[in-house]
């Protein structure tokens, strides 16, 4: 493998997360910040003579997404998402749909893509509301995310 010919560093800001925009479209546009999750191999463990060692093994676990996103002052994206947890549960609806992050280049242009099969919703965090705060930051919140698997395409 030959050493990369693109020396330019990865923006932490550079990024675009794309959802079903026709049901969770204020998720989407109002989107702050993507935790991009670990992936790890389980190992299967071997004997030896007198000693154990880890063989790799033959499942994959992926980590969580995470999404974090500005909070409308009408409340618009928490409630879409509320709404979808709660219709899990109370409807029966068990909606899931794919989600694409995509990586932007140092020239704004989409440089990788990731895409996360069949997600849900599995948490949604808390408010915070303050009446000390001495400066104003707007109001963010999180949402978890469970899925299949992640690929790059």
């Amino acid at each position: 493998m030959a050493l990369t010919e693109n020396k330019n560093f990865l923006s932490p800001v550079g990024f675009r997360l794309k959802l079903d925009s026709t049901k969770y479209p204020n998720l989407e546009y109002f989107c702050s910040g993507v935790t991009l999750p670990s992936i790890s191999l389980s190992d299967a463990p071997m004997s030896y003579g007198s000693i154990n060692y880890a063989e790799p093994g033959d499942k994959l676990a992926f980590g969580d997404l995470t999404i974090k996103f500005n909070i409308t002052e009408d409340m618009d994206n928490y409630i879409e998402t509320y709404d979808w947890i709660r219709s899990m549960v109370v409807d029966g609806n068990a909606h899931r749909c794919d989600a694409t992050l995509a990586v932007l280049s140092s020239h704004n242009n989409v440089n990788k893509e990731i895409k996360f099969n069949s997600i849900f919703p599995a948490e949604l965090s808390e408010i915070v509301f303050s009446s000390t705060e001495t400066e104003i930051a707007y109001v963010e919140a999180s949402v978890t995310f469970k899925y299949t698997e992640f690929k790059f395409i």
